[in-house]
């Protein structure tokens, strides 16, 4: 993004371009999500303005979850629990098909291994996704999904072994 005055012509500033903005609460930059994934996911979804620009905060410790210039939505607006704000489970992590962190870490555990991606890999070439209006991110879940499988690969690999005397 250039600087305000970095090619002024008249002496004045551009006005800023409409991108996502910085969280209320918190004050990080948020990611631009579109109001159809607001209006699916907010519970009063007539408090959702049509003419706003939506950003999504990602920052893991905030309650603020949606926000615009107008107003905001905090974790208890909002109809599903948000898997990267919550830290006991369920949390969930693909919401079109009900897979949750604790489902990777459970599958690995048990068969060293886990198919969860290409299942919704599967799924998701089969047409049935639909995360634009399921994920409160916006945008599909397969790299945060690839990110669990291998958080959960290495920690089940670092497990002690049961030594059988106990």
């Amino acid at each position: 993004m250039s600087s305000c005055c970095s090619t002024p012509k008249d002496g004045t500033c551009p006005p800023q371009t409409n991108g996502p903005g910085l969280c209320p609460a918190c004050g990080k930059k948020g990611k631009s999500v579109t109001t159809l994934t607001v209006k699916s996911l907010v519970r009063d979804h007539s408090r959702v303005s049509a003419s706003e620009p939506y950003s999504f905060c990602r920052t893991v410790g905030c309650d603020i979850v949606y926000f615009s210039g107008e107003s905001s939505f905090r974790k208890l607006d909002v109809k599903v629990r948000v898997g990267l704000k919550e830290t006991e489970d369920p949390i969930p992590l693909c919401y079109c098909f009900n897979y949750t962190r604790e489902d990777i870490r459970r599958d690995i555990q048990a068969n060293g291994t886990t198919k969860i991606l290409e299942r919704i890999k599967e799924e998701v070439q089969g047409g049935f996704c639909a995360c634009e209006v399921k994920n409160p991110g916006g945008s599909c879940c397969l790299g945060e999904v690839t990110r669990t499988i291998q958080q959960a690969t290495r920690a089940i690999a670092v497990l002690p072994i049961p030594d059988g005397d106990a």
